[in-house]
């Protein structure tokens, strides 16, 4: 019953909101202090709140610019990649719009604005402190990202997308039929979403970079074959890895210490011009940084 139930009250839902992607967001708030945290004024309108993650290596090898799912809020998505700075990485870490600390509210149209905002941002950092950038996109942001980046061709050393996806609609489509006969009403998401603010209408126009695409064979939010999809759309010189015994957007974390490694060794050879040091940093350890 419960499966028959959820995907009518979604739909149900959906409806009334009209084409109503923003219902795809789902905002979380944190409730500690706002220690750490720094402001940017976004094209949407809006304040937004990001951490900035310093690296503590004698000389630090780059720059990574985080854009974190459709759900929860920097303070948990971090996790992502705030393992980096133990290996040579500075790390920026933000929210969107009416997500964690970040005014406003998710809309398409401010998630857009906000990524084009934080990329203007990376121009500024690349040239303050002559470092290679590189983006991880993990999920949504993934298609926030690249949908922005094809409007803000902005220069950047690498790019790794992990567990995303190129269309609202395929993705909802996906979601659908995972309930009971969703296969019989999953076309209903092609009336219901959206694709004004997706990847896939734009991805003859994003920039051409040195990219990694990243999903877990296991993926059943991002069904793989969306992951593949973008590897097949994207141009210039890629890779893809199908990673083992993982969940959604999980491959990259903690639990996974061999695919970080693995991960540190792809930004090293990303960029020519980066000197290829060894991974020995603060004793090689990935360590937690409480800055949130």
């Amino acid at each position: 019953m419960y499966k028959v139930v959820v995907p009518v009250v979604v739909i149900f839902t959906l409806f009334l909101h009209g084409c109503a992607n923003s219902l795809f967001y789902y905002p979380g708030y944190s409730e500690r202090e706002q220690t750490h945290v720094q402001w940017l004024d976004s094209h949407s309108g809006n304040d937004l709140a990001y951490l900035w993650l310093s690296s503590k290596a004698a000389e630090p090898k780059g720059i990574i610019v985080h854009f974190h799912g459709n759900s929860g809020h920097m303070g948990e998505t971090k996790e992502k990649v705030d393992w980096l700075p133990a290996f040579g990485y500075h790390v920026l870490a933000f929210d969107y719009s009416g997500f964690g600390f970040s005014s406003g509210a998710a809309t398409d149209r401010a998630l857009y604005d906000d990524a084009r905002t934080v990329l203007e941002l990376t121009s500024k950092l690349k040239v303050e402190y002559q470092l290679p950038v590189f983006v991880v996109a993990t999920s949504t942001g993934g298609n926030v990202f690249l949908r922005a980046w094809a409007d803000e061709p902005v220069e950047l050393d690498g790019v790794i997308i992990d567990s995303s996806f190129l269309s609202y609609i395929e993705v909802t489509e996906h979601v659908l039929e995972q309930y009971f006969l969703g296969e019989w009403y999953a076309w209903i998401s092609g009336v219901l979403m959206r694709d004004s603010y997706a990847a896939k209408t734009v991805i003859n126009q994003i920039p051409t970079v040195k990219t990694l695409v990243v999903h877990c064979e296991e993926d059943d939010i991002v069904p793989i074959s969306l992951g593949y999809d973008i590897y097949d759309q994207l141009y210039g010189d890629k890779e893809f890895w199908s990673l083992q015994q993982c969940k959604h957007a999980r491959g990259i974390t903690r639990d996974f210490p061999e695919n970080q490694y693995r991960l540190v060794s792809w930004l090293e050879g990303a960029t020519s011009d980066i000197e290829v040091a060894g991974i020995d940093f603060i004793g090689g350890q990935i360590t937690e940084l409480n800055a949130f």
